[in-house]
């Protein structure tokens, strides 16, 4: 009995090689990304390069990132965790920054992204102190952003200034379903530069769910509210420790209701925070949905309270802002600068812009004088001819009618005289 052939496994095949030498050498050159043009460098970090590209075919700015995968045990891991990326590029929402596309260029995996712009809330913090009103409308909105994720069962589990974008008046929070990738590809507890500020202690045990992300936004709000995060240390260790048992200081300036919201996002247990990231929002008096605002401003029958208030002690609810109309395309409770000054500042501000409208005004007032009496001066001479024509085609038909009269009476006379 012949023994049965045993055919030889094909190798398997390897994997490919990070050239980022090869990245360096052509990512400026025309079509060495298909489809795009690579126009400038926006940032970096240990996880990745991003880079402003243009899509050729419709010009159009998107941003790629670059990701830093240099670890040969774990590509296979990262490459796996890249196939989920297409569960959060279902979600489209005004406050998230999009992911388009996923490609493998020279080894690097790289995502495609909508241009959010290159101003972050890291780089808004360093400029300065926000307005508590600022504060608030770009923490509301990168709130609805992480409440989109949440509704769509995906947690970020990396929430910092950096990863939150600001373009015009919206604010995006980017960088979602990347965490894992860095953990896995690093093997660290920092999961960036500045992340452990941002982390909620759960995540030391490496467990976290979507009330980690409640955790890294009361961190942002108290951060937004005034200017500092709440735990520092000398190393990334000591501020680690803090986050499992430091309660947060605050400054005399803050107020109660304030210090109560971010007290509940700061819980050491995940079970004692805002069950929802809505929830959170309500406590702030904030829209959670386009037009909930005039839900939340309504009138109510006497005696009513909204499940919010019902919920939360009555120190915890900060004192209401000026909202936008329903129609508002943010849905956004607050306008930054709306209102009227008050001070020395203020008034010198205003008469400054009096004193202009006012020189403005008497500039330009010759100007309209005189192209109001030259265009009244052009119409009356256009119309001068024509009124010509007609004084004449009047003293044409007098004319006409005294001849015939005239030839009336001569006719009659004749007629007499001849009788």
């Amino acid at each position: 009995m012949e023994a049965p052939r045993i055919e030889p496994a094909e190798p398997a095949p390897r994997p490919v090689r990070v050239d980022w030498e090869s990245f360096y050498t052509h990512y400026r050159k025309p079509g060495y990304l298909p489809g795009f043009e690579i126009v400038n460098k926006l940032g970096g970090g240990m996880f990745g390069l991003v880079f402003k590209a243009r899509k050729e075919s419709i010009g159009k700015d998107y941003a790629i990132k670059f990701l830093k995968v240099d670890d040969d045990t774990v590509r296979d891991a990262v490459a796996r965790e890249l196939e989920t990326v297409q569960f959060f590029a279902q979600i489209d929402h005004p406050n998230l920054v999009s992911i388009e596309d996923k490609g493998v260029i020279d080894g690097i995996p790289y995502l495609v992204m909508s241009y959010a712009g290159q101003e972050t809330l890291q780089k808004r913090l360093q400029q300065g102190a926000l307005a508590r009103d600022e504060a608030l409308r770009i923490f509301v909105q990168a709130a609805r952003g992480v409440q989109a994720l949440h509704e769509h069962s995906l947690v970020h589990f990396d929430l910092k200034p950096a990863n939150i974008f600001l373009k015009g008046d919206v604010a995006r929070v980017g960088d979602y379903g990347l965490s894992k990738l860095v953990s896995e590809s690093r093997n660290s507890l920092s999961f960036g530069r500045g992340t452990p500020y941002y982390m909620a202690p759960e995540m030391l045990q490496r467990r976290g769910d979507a009330r980690s992300d409640i955790y890294s936004l009361g961190i942002i709000l108290y951060e937004c509210l005034y200017g500092d995060v709440p735990f520092r240390g000398d190393s990334e260790w000591e501020v680690l420790r803090k986050h499992e048992v430091a309660t947060p200081e605050f400054p005399p300036h803050s107020l109660p209701g304030d210090r109560e919201i971010v007290l509940r996002c700061l819980r050491k247990q995940a079970a004692d925070r805002f069950t929802s990231v809505a929830e959170l929002l309500r406590a702030l008096q904030a829209p959670v949905a386009l037009g909930e605002s005039m839900l939340l401003n309504g009138p109510r029958p006497a005696g009513v309270r909204t499940a919010a208030a019902a919920a939360a002690p009555s120190p915890a609810v900060p004192p209401p802002l000026p909202r936008d109309s329903a129609d508002s395309p943010y849905g956004m409770p607050w306008h930054p600068g709306r209102g009227t000054g008050r001070g020395v500042v203020a008034f010198v501000v205003r008469a400054i812009f009096a004193v202009l409208e006012a020189s403005i005004f008497v500039v330009f007032l010759p100007v309209r004088a005189v192209s109001t009496v030259a265009g009244r001066g052009i119409v009356w001479l256009l119309r001068l001819p024509l009124q010509i024509l007609g004084l004449a085609a009047r003293l044409i038909g007098l004319l006409v009618v005294a001849a015939i009269v005239l030839l009336v009476i001569v006719a009659v006379l004749h007629l007499v005289s001849v009788a």
